[in-house]
């Protein structure tokens, strides 16, 4: 992504991209030192408000050493992957407004005025509240219930509630997904759940679809949820 141009305003998705940012996921910071760009990870820690954003000074003994560059009023760069959420990248320039050393090294910077974004998928996905239930290819018992997320004709992301769930999927595991298409008629998909992430209340899961690619995209033009 290259750097962001001079740009000024936020929209509504832009706000609800930043506002999707997670407490302790990591962060890329590209950074001024007198070498050149440099770029480094860190960990984001929050927000308060459209005041300002709060991240953790890198570490130096892993970095080096960035005081030199990282101080009040420099620019920085923050890259974050919203990959629980839409898979995308979005990046956008901050300034320094302090650095905290007590208790923690903590840089606090300048709310973002614009931002940039990359979807990471090869192919973008629709954003979807449909229910669907799950269960094993090898043992079809209907283990849980979750809700379809995003969908495209390649895979899919669900959110599965913690609370009720008795045992957690298995990563590597082939399933059944079941949902309700038009006239009411129950849909089977079936695909490999590879990648697992948490929240407070929820787990998402990414899954490959092993469904034939055009039986699904027929399935999402019929639900109106890609262009026929």
């Amino acid at each position: 992504m290259a750097i962001l141009q001079e740009k000024v305003g936020l929209t509504n998705v832009d706000l609800r991209k930043l506002k999707s940012m997670r407490p302790g996921r990591p962060v890329d910071l590209q950074i001024s030192t007198s070498a050149g760009i440099k770029r480094v990870r860190s960990e984001f820690i929050g927000m308060d408000g459209k005041r300002c954003l709060i991240i953790k000074f890198p570490d130096e003994s892993k970095w080096g050493r960035l005081r030199d560059s990282v101080f009040k009023d420099t620019s920085l760069i923050m890259r974050y992957i919203l990959e629980d959420d839409t898979g995308e990248i979005i990046a956008f320039k901050v300034k320094v407004l302090l650095i905290a050393t007590t208790p923690s090294d903590l840089i606090f910077t300048s709310f973002p005025l614009a931002i940039q974004s990359h979807d990471l998928r090869a192919e973008p996905r629709a954003q979807t509240t449909i229910g669907a239930k799950l269960d094993y290819v090898e043992s079809p018992v209907g283990f849980c219930d979750c809700v379809v997320v995003d969908i495209s004709t390649k895979g899919c992301r669900v959110k599965i509630d913690k609370k009720g769930l008795i045992e957690k999927p298995e990563l590597k595991k082939t399933v059944n997904m079941f949902i309700i298409g038009p006239a009411n008629k129950e849909i089977r998909l079936v695909g490999t759940l590879l990648s697992a992430k948490a929240d407070e209340v929820s787990w998402y899961y990414g899954m490959k679809f092993e469904t034939a690619e055009d039986e699904v995209k027929d399935l999402l033009k019929e639900m109106m949820l890609i262009a026929g």
